[in-house]
């Protein structure tokens, strides 16, 4: 396996705002594991118009690790601008999207990239909700809202898989070029990418994976703008599929 490994190059893409209190723990982590595995990857740190030390401290551990780049998101604040300049700046086969607040555990970046190399997968999705003991302190209310949301996508894009708002995935990166122009500027690119992995037919491979809370972590998080933001996504996937279901039904008319 770790011959192979070698070949395929892993860029993991992790957007930050302000998390100067964690971010350098979290970087250096996330390498200490993968250079145990020997795997060939970069790290693309993409801050979101930091005004703490989250830049200066991506700075230190880059100059001292070829493996390291730091951007700055080049348009509009926003998550899924930064996440938008990660996928064009990656050189990487497979590309992972990890939080900076070390939610996601690095031993599950390495069970994402060991199934997506050794299988014929475009994409492999986490659920973190498969096994029990798999989430650490999820806030109760954003439980409830998670599990009704998710519920609620899974049933009307006819998914079996129920986590989709999970932003913790790992791509080929030639599946994110084609999904391009990405919409969302915003959280809600999260569910932008997937759901179009859905409706446009991609192979993914779902796997558990843990989750857990961390008090460093700089919420801003508004239920009125998380809705308008999703609800406009889900429909623009939805209006999406509907256009890509006429066109099958012609290509298919076409064949008889």
């Amino acid at each position: 396996m770790k011959t192979s490994i070698l070949n395929n190059k892993l860029s993991i893409v992790i957007p930050t705002f302000k998390e100067g209190k964690i971010i350098e723990s979290s970087v250096n982590e996330i390498i200490t594991r993968l250079k145990t595995e020997m795997i060939d990857f970069e790290i693309l740190v993409i801050d979101d118009h930091s005004n703490d030390q989250t830049i200066q401290k991506i700075k230190k551990i880059s100059s001292i690790n070829k493996n390291v780049s730091i951007y700055l998101n080049s348009k509009s604040k926003g998550f899924g601008n930064s996440l938008i300049e990660g996928i064009k700046k990656s050189t990487g086969k497979y590309v992972c999207f990890v939080m900076a607040d070390q939610s996601d555990s690095p031993e599950d970046i390495i069970a994402y990239y060991k199934e997506i190399v050794g299988s014929n997968f475009d994409c492999v999705f986490g659920n973190r909700w498969e096994d029990k003991g798999l989430v650490e302190d999820y806030p109760f209310f954003k439980y409830y809202l998670n599990r009704i949301g998710n519920i609620f996508l899974a049933i009307i894009f006819r998914t079996k898989y129920s986590d989709i708002t999970n932003s913790f995935k790992i791509y080929k990166k030639t599946v994110l070029s084609d999904l391009f122009p990405l919409v969302s500027n915003h959280f809600s690119i999260t569910v932008e990418i997937p759901l179009k992995v859905i409706c446009r037919g991609y192979k993914f491979s779902v796997i558990p994976n843990s989750w857990r809370n961390n008090e460093h972590t700089v919420s801003n998080l508004n239920i009125g703008n998380i809705l308008i933001t999703y609800s406009l996504v889900i429909v623009y996937c939805l209006i999406e599929r509907f256009f890509q279901k006429e066109e099958q039904l012609k290509l298919n008319k076409l064949d008889k």
